[in-house]
């Protein structure tokens, strides 16, 4: 391919690991067309489409809000439906920390695993459900969380330790601690105040650098350690 033409492509390499047939995991480069292509996601629904049918890669609402389709790319975690593509080479890899089932799909169930753990849902304290506007508004940097595992896998720790519960578990952890309508705040406490729990955090941040909602679960692993402290 002469010169000219690879200006109008994109230089994609992925990830790539079948554990059926390789031993190891290797990156393979496609050019995919500049035009009509504008995401990472783009790029890799071209690449299976027109390309190599065998890649595989998860993706559902293409907009933002299921996080199914996070991914590494171009030394960022984030979501492919919303990271661009860039001019040069775009390198794509799967999730960090947890086990590849397939290219660039991962097996999530550690991450479930340890957000089940926290009770993610409200033990009600009577049958009313009433809850104040304003106990409502603590929550709007907290509730929009789509549990993507971006957080999970930026985090350091979870790779140093299994046992870690991870970013996102604490974050939506903090928001059932601040809902007037629970009332299980202090088990929940209990559940992370352990050796493999909440102050095993170091707060390196990464976690934050790594949402693709811009919200801040390092914040919120520090107010669950004050709760407790």
């Amino acid at each position: 391919m002469d010169q000219k033409m690879k200006e109008k492509h994109y230089k994609i390499h992925v990830f790539r690991f079948d554990p059926l047939k390789d031993n190891d995991y290797f990156f393979k480069q496609y050019l995919v067309p500049v035009k009509g292509l504008r995401t990472i996601l783009d790029a890799l629904i071209y690449i299976r489409d027109n390309e190599d049918g065998t890649l595989a890669f998860r993706s559902s609402c293409e907009q933002g809000r299921c996080g199914s389709c996070a991914v590494h790319a171009n030394g960022r975690y984030g979501l492919a439906c919303e990271m661009p593509l860039k001019k040069g080479k775009n390198v794509i890899r799967p999730l960090g920390q947890l086990p590849v089932i397939k290219d660039l799909m991962v097996d999530m169930s550690r991450f479930w695993e340890k957000y089940e753990t926290i009770k993610p849902y409200i033990v009600r304290k009577n049958n009313e459900m009433g809850q104040s506007y304003q106990n409502r508004l603590e929550m709007d940097e907290i509730i929009d969380c789509i549990l993507c595992g971006a957080c999970f896998s930026a985090c350091l720790m979870t790779g140093m330790n299994p046992e870690f519960h991870g970013p996102a578990a604490y974050l939506v952890m903090n928001r059932f601690l601040k809902d007037e309508r629970d009332a299980i705040g202090e088990q929940r406490l209990d559940l992370v105040k352990g050796e493999n729990g909440v102050f095993r955090c170091h707060n390196m941040f990464n976690c934050n650098e790594a949402c693709p909602k811009k919200l801040k679960p390092a914040e919120n692993i520090l107010d669950i350690k004050k709760s407790i402290r």
